[in-house]
Formats: C-alpha cells, sequence, structure tokens
C-alpha cells in the first residue's frame, strides 16, 4: 500500500524570511475595545493544495475569518473573500484612527 509523503510545514508566528511560498492567515479580533486585531501567520506550506487544505480544515473547525496568501496575493479566503474585505478595512481603520486614551468616567 503506498502512502503519499505529507508536505512539510512550519507553524511559526510571523517570521522575516519566507521558506515557503504559501502561508496561511487567521484573524485575530481585538481582545477589548479598544484593542487592535491582527492577522496571525498560522502555517507556511511548500504546495497550494496543501495550504488549500489545511486552510479548510482549520475554518471548519474554528469557523474564523482565514486567508490562504502567496507572495502578497490571496489566493482563497474563507468564509468568502467579502470577510476578509471587511476585515483590510478595519485594518485600515485602526491605522488611520489610532485609540487615544480616553480619561476616566468620573473626569468627564
Amino acid at each position: 500500500m503506498f502512502i503519499p509523503p505529507i508536505p512539510s510545514f512550519t507553524i511559526d508566528t510571523v517570521d522575516s524570511s519566507m521558506t515557503h511560498p504559501y502561508s496561511i492567515y487567521i484573524w485575530q479580533p481585538p481582545l477589548s475595545p479598544r484593542g487592535e486585531g491582527h492577522w496571525i501567520e498560522a502555517l507556511q506550506a511548500y504546495t497550494q493544495e496543501w495550504a488549500l487544505y489545511v486552510a479548510g480544515l482549520i475554518h471548519q473547525d474554528r469557523r474564523s475569518v482565514i486567508k490562504v496568501v502567496r507572495y502578497g496575493l490571496n489566493i482563497q479566503c474563507y468564509p468568502d473573500a467579502h470577510a476578509v474585505e471587511l476585515v483590510e478595512k478595519q485594518i485600515a481603520r485602526q491605522r488611520e484612527h489610532p485609540h487615544e486614551p480616553k480619561p476616566p468616567f468620573w473626569a468627564e
């Protein structure tokens, strides 16, 4: 019985060097009302098939917003491209208008 080899991958946070052409990013929403959300690079893969397969499994399990990227271009988006666009708009708004610390409620 022939068992095909499993492509290797690394599970790291964002790394400065690219060792694999495909990356899977998972959206981490803000943890507080004043927090900032960000993309976390969860996995790097050698092949597009492997990257899409793993991203599909992660999405089925977590129901989170995920994008598969190759050289900065979105190859596949979960649940759809519109959800990823909304996240990108939210990131742009966060960068344009950083949260300024608010005075305590009793000082207003």
